[in-house]
């Protein structure tokens, strides 16, 4: 990490975002600021279209935070009032870096601060260029001539380097998620029958996959005695498909579906067993807190992007086929029932808690903000 002296100016830091919903980018943002802040930094947190704010921390803060409700109900002109009220804010305010995050965030900001921040402006993408329009490819080709980029996956990055060849490389960055290690790390509870508890995280879209699960419960439920929660913010376009499912089959008797949780670690502290059945992931934060929370893991290959998972030594990969998913899943029932499981479950909390705390992410973006600065 870059040595600052005490004469040394503390970089004045403003972050951008369209509001502040649960998700992992803004929890990454959350943890990031906080990290910030012990180290003196003067954060601003501007919210351009700020109908929702789920996590009640960042209130806390002392930051200044700049929050527009969208009043147009034209999307077209809506765009157009977002960027004119962002290009305003930080004109009044000369900071020493812009930092947003998700792509229709990098769009609007980069537009916004164009000429006035260039070579100042960092943007952190969260998955793979896949999960993006195919426009979205000539912007950054544009955009990338002024700001730079932060990938959470070494899968993203790559991908980007191929976009931009040699000439941007050093305009690319691969910072890893940090976690909040000791929220989950709390003893777990403990289970005196023989039900499994088996727990996913996330919010109900395509992307997701849950209905898969749903489908492998769906099979082995009379077989096994199980229980399993589907966690996550139930106004996504998946939530009716969810609910149709579970009602057609009679699931309500082995599935609870509840809405994001502000206390998500009382969750995966009674999940024996967690699933993440993603079509894809960059670095997937309730990965890593279900590894904290020591949970045996089974991840999808999609959504194991950067290998996070190794097959048999710290959690379970299944190929992304509802067949796989149930052999895995059966698999790690009977570890759990023979007591075979801990090996596993000790070797993916000690990747965790060891290579993906937070300090460890804010250290990363404070040696990039110098970087850009020097």
């Amino acid at each position: 990490m870059i040595q600052k002296t005490n004469n040394e100016k503390k970089i004045d830091l403003c972050i951008i975002l369209s509001h502040f919903p649960q998700g992992g980018a803004e929890r990454q943002t959350l943890y990031l600021i906080q990290g910030l802040l012990l180290k003196e930094y003067k954060v601003t947190l501007i919210l351009y279209d700020a109908n929702e704010v789920f996590y009640d921390e960042i209130n806390q803060l002392p930051i200044n935070i700049i929050k527009k409700n969208g009043r147009k109900k034209n999307k077209f002109l809506k765009y157009i009032e977002n960027i004119f009220f962002i290009r305003n804010e930080i004109k009044r305010q000369k900071y020493d870096i812009i930092h947003t995050l998700l792509f229709h965030n990098g769009l609007w900001v980069r537009i916004a601060a164009w000429g006035i921040y260039k070579n100042r402006i960092v943007y952190s993408v969260r998955n793979s260029v896949e999960d993006y329009p195919k426009v979205y490819l000539f912007f950054e080709k544009v955009f990338i001539r002024y700001s730079f980029i932060v990938t959470n996956s070494k899968k993203s990055l790559n991908q980007f380097s191929k976009i931009f060849k040699t000439k941007y490389q050093n305009r690319l960055t691969n910072i890893y998620n940090g976690f909040e290690i000791e929220r989950f790390t709390s003893q777990k509870q403990v289970f005196h029958n023989d039900q499994i508890i088996i727990g996913t995280v996330g919010r109900q879209t395509l992307q997701k996959n849950q209905i898969q699960i749903l489908r492998v419960i769906n099979i082995i439920k009379n077989t096994y005695k199980i229980r399993f929660s589907l966690i996550g913010d139930k106004t996504q376009n998946e939530s009716k498909r969810i609910s149709d499912y579970i009602a057609l089959n009679n699931l309500s008797e082995y599935v609870q579906v509840l809405d994001a949780q502000k206390e998500i670690e009382r969750y995966y502290k009674k999940f024996q067993i967690f699933i993440l059945s993603s079509f894809y992931e960059g670095c997937p934060n309730v990965l890593f807190e279900a590894m904290l929370s020591k949970c045996l893991c089974i991840i999808s290959s999609g959504a194991n992007s950067d290998n996070f998972i190794k097959d048999g030594v710290n959690g379970l990969v299944y190929d992304g086929s509802d067949n796989n998913l149930e052999e895995k899943l059966v698999e790690a029932i009977k570890l759990i029932q023979e007591g075979k499981a801990s090996d596993m479950i000790n070797d993916g909390y000690r990747n965790a808690s060891e290579n993906f705390s937070i300090e460890r992410m804010v250290n990363a973006y404070e040696d990039l903000y110098y970087k850009i600065l020097n």
